[in-house]
């Protein structure tokens, strides 16, 4: 009999809104499009771009208006880049850094770019404006210092040498930091600027912006960089910052719309003579609490990393994988093992969406519980990291990611254009091309007669299992199941999602998963439509994270943005302790929290699969529901019996290799 892998979900409902698409083992493009309605029917009758935009081009800031401040003990640069959907939270931090306010011994500057689509609000003592300002935060005031208006593209390093340069000749100061604000999307980025293409900064662009600036000012280094954005905290960018600043504060993970709280700025006030680090140590840790406030603390994170320790970090990872890569054969499993199981950041189920970053700190605890030894490099990493906070969704997060998509073909190319990387992009290199060479022989293979999957009905749902060869289970690293039930109009098969099973290592060859026969369903108290469901365990903390995939039409839009809703569930009680709806900018790679209007509309996707093998992801309901998210429910409702049932069973390899064995029956 298969392993019961138990799972409790009952009870589960809430409210929330969230980001991205699903594409599974079974998806090769995501699309909308069919007959959106079929599902209801049926159940109711049963990776980057390369780098290089030179400084000196399409920027410019507007020129200050008052004379050079006296030197002061602090300045600080807040580059908000607003000319996208995160505009209102833009103006939410500007009013905490009022709260604060410049004063004798710190200065408080932001150049703001703003939209004209996403929020007419005034910010305090300023009346609504779109194009871009130079701002002097005061207390409980902004003083707009612009020569005149000027709309510049904030996604142009140039704009940010000139602010650094404009911003440091205005009011020098003995410290200096500089926070970039947006969406972001960790070495890919950050950005983007809706009024300028979607331009938005990339890793080079960043670094050419901070060197021409900082040049220009006649600064050396800077006390601080930090990174009010998404997905930021990565060993890629961390060792880039490390020539520009000693202190770097960022989050590894998604970072709720309301990011940092800027009353941390009151440290300086406080106490002018703080360092970087204490700067940093107050920004964690009200930002941690602003989270708790605001019942957003389930998935964040947020670290100070000490620069100036990062060339150890990447010697003692370049003496790493020096070692492993000359017995990679033997050592591969392990790493794969370790990478399927260590914490993801910025996932998305669509592998042209997820951003690939694992916790750079549990990838090497893994690969330590699987006997590889990685005591020097997770020792220097301590060292880079002076203080992180995690979340229950992220608990045990070291405080930094690093990038590994776990198979080949996720690899976005953009990555071999970053510059100065040191020893992760060879390792990588190295460990895919050990996976192409396993033998055929050892790759997953099910003995299972005609692929067809063992399987029962019991209390717990649908049980499924199969034999696999025994040559692969050394190599195998993952088990999934895939749901869906049949459209009798044309064959099809309507996938509704997939959740983790599991695979034997005791020599019986076997892979199992149980399915408890409910669906997710969304409503917005007048429709209720079908989703898909993406569920991963966290073996951490026990709870379940689960991605919900849509489309997002804005009212008066003539597209959709797409989005997907993170939600976490104490499964103990089906309690919803997290949910949060999160938006992916196609043209940067970058992610940040989703602003719905209420009377925009909300379209759940679903994968369909048709007779001849297309696949394409459908839209369950035509009509859309309403992004009221104070009424926009979700619950786990039973497929009713005489339902058709189809669910695959998948097993893979460190490498990607695939094999699946697949049922089909009526529920009964």
């Amino acid at each position: 009999m298969a392993p019961h892998v138990r799972r409790h979900r009952s009870g589960l409902r809430g409210r929330g809104v969230a980001l991205v698409v699903a594409c599974g083992v079974l998806a090769a493009a995501c699309s909308s499009g069919g007959d959106s309605q079929r599902i209801n029917e049926i159940l109711q009758g049963t990776d980057g771009t390369q780098a290089g935009t030179d400084v000196g081009t399409d920027g410019g800031v507007p020129d200050p208006s008052v004379p050079p401040a006296d030197q002061g003990t602090w300045t600080v640069l807040v580059y908000g880049m607003g000319d996208n959907d995160l505009e209102p939270f833009l103006l939410g931090d500007l009013e905490e850094m009022a709260g604060v306010g410049s004063t004798e011994d710190v200065n408080i500057v932001a150049l703001v770019d703003r939209s004209g689509d996403y929020s007419a609000d005034p910010v305090l003592n300023l009346p609504d404006f779109s194009d871009t300002r130079l701002l002097h935060v005061q207390a409980g005031q902004l003083v707009d210092i612009s020569a005149g208006p000027a709309e510049v593209n904030t996604g142009s390093p140039q704009t940010l040498a000139d602010f650094i340069a404009t911003g440091a000749a205005a009011f020098p100061a003995e410290k200096y930091a500089v926070v970039l604000w947006d969406h972001g999307g960790g070495w890919s980025g950050m950005g983007a600027d809706e009024s300028d293409g979607f331009d938005g900064l990339d890793l080079a662009e960043i670094e050419q912006g901070l060197s021409a600036g900082m040049a220009a000012a006649g600064i050396d280094r800077l006390d601080m960089i930090g990174f009010d954005a998404c997905l930021m905290a990565t060993y890629e960018i961390a060792s880039r910052m490390a020539d520009y600043a000693d202190v770097m504060v960022a989050s590894a993970e998604l970072e709720p719309g309301h990011g940092w709280n800027w009353g941390a700025l009151s440290a300086l006030v406080e106490n002018p003579a703080a360092s970087a680090q204490e700067l940093g140590s107050r920004i964690v840790t009200t930002y941690q609490q602003q989270a708790q406030e605001q019942a957003t603390d389930a998935e964040i994170t947020l670290s100070v990393l000490d620069l100036n320790a990062m060339d150890a970090l990447e010697q003692a990872l370049g003496s790493f994988t020096s070692g492993v890569t000359t017995a990679l054969a033997s050592v591969a499993p392990s790493i794969g093992a370790a990478r399927v199981d260590a914490l993801s950041y910025g996932f998305s189920p669509d592998p042209s969406q997820n951003s690939n970053l694992v916790d750079f700190g549990l990838l090497l605890d893994g690969m330590a519980a699987n006997g590889v030894d990685t005591s020097a490099v997770t020792a220097a990493l301590d060292a880079v990291v002076v203080e992180a906070i995690d979340g229950i969704a992220t608990a045990g997060s070291s405080g930094m990611s690093i990038y590994f998509p776990q198979f080949p073909e996720e690899f976005g190319q953009g990555y071999l254009f970053l510059e100065q990387i040191p020893h992760w992009p060879d390792f990588l290199t190295s460990y895919y091309e050990a996976g192409q060479a396993i033998p055929e022989a050892e790759q997953p293979t099910f003995i299972n007669d005609g692929g067809q999957a063992e399987y029962f009905f019991d209390q717990d749902g649908l049980n499924i299992y199969g034999t696999f060869d025994l040559a692969a289970q050394g190599n195998i690293v993952e088990t999934t199941i895939f749901y869906g039930i049949l459209d009798e109009n044309d064959g099809s098969i309507i996938y509704l999602g997939e959740e983790p099973g599991e695979a034997s290592t005791d020599g019986s060859g076997l892979a199992a998963a149980i399915f408890d026969l409910t669906v997710l369903t969304l409503t917005d108290g007048v429709d209720t439509a079908y989703a898909y469901l993406t569920l991963h365990l966290d073996e951490t903390t026990g709870n379940a994270l689960i991605d919900i995939p849509l489309e997002y039409e804005a009212p008066g839009a003539t597209g959709h943005d797409e989005v997907i809703l993170s939600v976490v569930v104490d499964p103990n009680d089906g309690s919803v302790l997290s949910e949060t709806f999160y938006v992916y900018d196609p043209n940067t790679g970058a992610y940040g929290e989703a602003t719905l209007q209420p009377d925009g509309l909300l379209f759940p996707i679903v994968l369909n699969v048709y007779p001849d093998g297309t696949r394409e992801w459908i839209r369950t309901i035509d009509v859309g529901l309403w992004a009221d998210l104070p009424n926009l429910l979700y619950d786990l409702e039973p497929l009713p019996s005489g339902t058709g049932l189809q669910a695959e069973l998948a097993v893979f390899d460190y490498a990607g290799n695939v094999a699946s064995v697949s049922m089909f029956d009526f529920v009964p």
